[in-house]
């Protein structure tokens, strides 16, 4: 395994870590809707008005996991030596949230624990990154994850890229995932966000584009400039 290869693995952390901030965050912003908003859902959420206060509680715990979450990403990107127990941290807490969600909302609701979207896709997620994080930490592996520093190598752009790409995928496809477990009377809710969804998706989007061709465009500029240079 080369250098190269370590670097592939740092990209992989960021892209992971980053999509689980996004899902965290946005299962928090989720979640606060019914936690503060239960009560005027009517009959199809009244399960929730009794224990929106524990809902309210997982919001902030969410939150708190989320924002440190984006912390840890930028940590990676610069090959901070924090950044693997950081992430260790906010990932056991953000899934263990989202777990405790789960089992309020399957108890409430009297239905399985692993049939509780959108929380369990943001949990499997969450253990999904957790798990590559172990791996990368197996000694053959994790000494080339920490000689491949993105940022001393000028390859910011790539993971951070890849990263919101990956994102704002996740975010634009919101309504698509999260819609089965907010549908009141045919409607879903998720839709009452749509302008922000789209908006905010697009942006992460196109940022990250450009920051993964970011090089290219800056060395093709150069070029011509040296090239307008020699005339």
């Amino acid at each position: 395994m080369t250098n190269k290869a370590g670097l592939v693995w740092r990209i992989v952390l960021v892209v992971a870590m980053g999509l689980t901030t996004v899902m965290t965050l946005l299962g928090a912003v989720g979640t606060a809707c019914l936690a503060w908003s239960g009560n005027l859902y009517g009959a199809a959420f009244k399960w929730i008005v009794p224990y929106m206060p524990t809902y309210q509680m997982l919001v902030y715990v969410s939150l708190i996991a989320g924002v440190a979450m984006t912390l840890v990403c930028y940590a990676i990107v610069r090959g901070d030596k924090w950044f693997y127990l950081g992430a260790l941290v906010t990932l056991i807490v953000g899934g263990g949230a989202a777990a405790v969600q789960m089992f309020y909302t399957s108890s409430l609701k009297q239905i399985s624990f692993f049939a509780t979207p959108p929380t369990n896709i943001r949990f499997y997620i969450t253990a999904a990154t957790l798990i590559v994080f172990v791996i990368v930490r197996f000694p053959g592996i994790w000494k080339h994850v920490t000689s491949a520093n993105p940022s001393r190598r000028g390859n910011l752009g790539a993971p951070t890229g890849l990263a919101l790409i990956v994102s704002g995928l996740a975010l634009l496809t919101t309504p698509l995932w999260a819609g089965p477990s907010h549908m009141v009377e045919d409607y879903n809710l998720v839709l009452t966000l749509q302008i922000p969804i789209v908006v905010d998706g697009l942006a992460l989007i196109v940022v990250g584009v450009g920051l993964l061709f970011a090089r290219r465009l800056i060395a093709l500029a150069r070029t011509r400039r040296a090239a307008l240079g020699n005339q």
